[in-house]
């Protein structure tokens, strides 16, 4: 069939890559109906094509405080120019589906700005903006799913195909790339004996080396916290910005991959190259994988040995095994009948892709080369809130990293990836970073200000706090941390500097030890508890930041400065309400939740 349909371009914005992966899905369908259809980041968009293309789709996260993915500002600061003329946009057809986290204030800012924006410019949405969110048990899926479905209904009413002209039956094993493998032989290499990021290197990324990584929680203590100090040559940060680092898979599940291969009889050579060649203009394939490499670092560092497949695996799997059964199982986990199956199988026990190709032997063995870059998705970079000071610690950066490891219904222990590696390093070995602004703007003068951080929320905080102290105006009179843990003797991080900080009159530091009683206390009731300081402070037009964990925590203490508003302020319900709606618009009220 030479049928073309029209033209359709896929943007995102994408900040870990789950933007990305759901543009590349509304791709793939794209192809089903015939449509010229390309996926690109927003950046790498000619921002010339958006006056002449008639229809786009766009896929955008939002980070931290309302920002916008690195990939897509360049893109934003032009969307968003003020001269562009209001109707610039009259023949523009277009979507907006947004990816953000609940629990923050700006949930899905840039999805909702941007729609705003390109309708202001005069475009046509085709459907309402989606909104996924991350804290939904499906993830960004069950707002994702139907918002999709319903994308490609109203697109096929607008562009119908013609009478005589029927969709594709694609399946779902047509891959992006097409994959081969050459002997190791004389291959000119370049990337063998380094990291496969080497030559992709941005100039922005630069190497540290471990200096110290030590168990912070005491050794009964169920949760193993780090603070591992990180060697840098004088690399500049401010309070409130981000350290990034990629992870590498641990070798024990590495050789766990290879068993699981090995025992279907998928025999690749590990050691072998491999080559990747687009099968058609589209989705272009990663800079990394451009260069020459062995299976064996694939597995090691690009593919996530550790990653909860999304449905697309079993819609894979279905269409490769040999099993009906097998078959069966995979489509009840694709159709929108059997999500609840599906989130038992995968997301609450945490199940990853190795285990799964464990269960689906009649799937596995029919593996290709080809189709190992469509079920395992690449390793992302995470992101860390630098807990030191620039001035402070000389060419250093601190991370306070708790390391995943938990039960689930399934016997084998759920672990991290990248904070199991980097509790794994020894001092002198290396790793790459770089750094980026973080979604905390704190003062850069002595503002009053009230810090809440349980746990390794205080990461950012401790950065903020001595860079205070660097300049002489950390006081105990401006500064209030609310630090809370489990108990004073097991799991106190940095004790010993914020106790010492706390006599010295440079911080006022209030604990809670929510297991040292028989009643459990919690930050937000020390808040409560220290109401009269607090009221002061908010009375001298305070900050207030807060960081930790986001299920209940944020809202709990939200909460409690409300509750601190209705009881020093004589505000009612909804007065205090709107007072701490006011902060957060005026950036005096920030949270960082994870």
């Amino acid at each position: 069939m030479s049928y073309v349909h029209t033209k359709l371009s896929i943007l995102f914005g994408s900040q870990t890559g789950n933007a990305q992966d759901i543009a590349e899905r509304i791709w793939r369908i794209s192809k089903k109906y015939y449509f010229e259809s390309i996926v690109t980041s927003l950046d790498e968009y000619h921002v010339s094509e958006l006056l002449v293309d008639e229809c786009v789709i766009f896929v955008c996260s939002t980070t931290g405080q309302g920002e916008v993915p690195d990939n897509m500002k360049k893109f934003w600061k032009f969307i968003l120019r003020k001269n562009l003329p209001l109707g610039i946009l009259a023949h523009l057809k277009f979507a907006v589906l947004g990816l953000g986290d609940s629990s923050y204030v700006k949930f899905n800012f840039t999805a909702k700005k941007l729609f705003k924006r390109l309708h202001q410019l005069g475009g046509s949405p085709i459907i309402p903006v989606g909104l996924g969110d991350d804290q939904h048990d499906l993830g960004y899926d069950a707002i994702a799913d139907p918002w999709i479905e319903n994308l490609w209904k109203q697109l096929l009413t607008i562009y119908p195909l013609p009478d005589d002209v029927k969709p594709l039956e694609l399946g779902s094993i047509v891959p992006r790339w097409s994959a081969s493998l050459k002997l190791l032989g004389n291959v000119n290499n370049v990337l063998i004996n380094q990291s496969i990021y080497y030559s992709t290197r941005s100039k922005d990324h630069f190497d540290v080396t471990i200096i110290d990584n030590v168990q912070l929680t005491e050794q009964s203590h169920f949760q193993d916290v780090r603070l591992i100090k990180l060697e840098t040559n004088g690399q500049i940060y401010s309070p409130g910005d981000i350290v990034v680092v990629r992870p590498k898979n641990i070798q024990w599940k590495v050789r766990e991959l290879e068993e699981v291969l090995a025992n279907n009889n998928v025999n690749f050579s590990l050691e072998n190259i491999v080559s990747l060649k687009e099968r058609e203009h589209g989705i272009p394939i990663p800079d990394v994988l451009k260069y020459e490499l062995s299976l064996k670092q694939l597995f090691e560092e690009y593919f996530d040995l550790m990653a909860i497949p999304r449905r697309r695996t079993f819609e894979i799997l279905g269409s490769i095994t040999d099993s009906e059964l097998e078959r069966e199982k995979c489509i009840e986990f694709t159709t929108a009948e059997g999500q609840e199956e599906f989130f038992n199988y995968c997301n609450r026990p945490k199940r990853n892709i190795v285990e799964v190709l464990q269960d689906f032997p009649h799937a596995t063995k029919n593996l290709t080369l080809d189709l190992l870059f469509e079920i395992f998705s690449p390793i992302k970079p995470r992101e860390f809130s630098i807990a030191s000071s620039f001035r402070w610690h000389k060419n250093e950066i601190h991370l306070l990293l708790a390391v995943v490891k938990y039960k689930t219904k399934l016997m084998k222990e759920r672990i991290g990836l990248c904070s199991n590696f980097l509790a794994g390093l020894q001092p002198g070995e290396t790793l790459t970073a770089w750094i980026r602004k973080g979604s905390f703007k704190f003062p850069t003068s002595d503002v009053p200000i009230i810090l809440v951080g349980p746990g390794t929320g205080l990461a950012p905080f401790r950065n903020y706090i001595f860079e205070c102290v660097h300049k002489g105006i950390a006081s105990s009179n401006n500064i209030i941390l609310f630090f809370g843990c489990r108990n004073k003797r097991k799991d106190f991080l940095c004790e010993e500097e914020l106790v010492k900080l706390h006599v010295e009159k440079k911080l006022n530091l209030i604990c809670a030890f929510s297991r040292d009683q028989e009643r459990k206390v919690y930050v937000q009731d020390k808040i409560r508890e220290n109401k009269k300081i607090v009221w002061q402070h908010l009375q001298r037009k305070c900050c207030i930041f807060i960081a930790g964990n986001a299920k209940f925590m944020p809202q709990d203490v939200k909460r409690a400065f409300m509750d601190v508003c209705i009881d020093c302020g004589n505000m009612k319900e909804n007065e205090a309400m709107n007072y701490i709606s006011e902060m957060e618009r005026e950036n005096r009220y920030q949270t960082e939740c994870w």
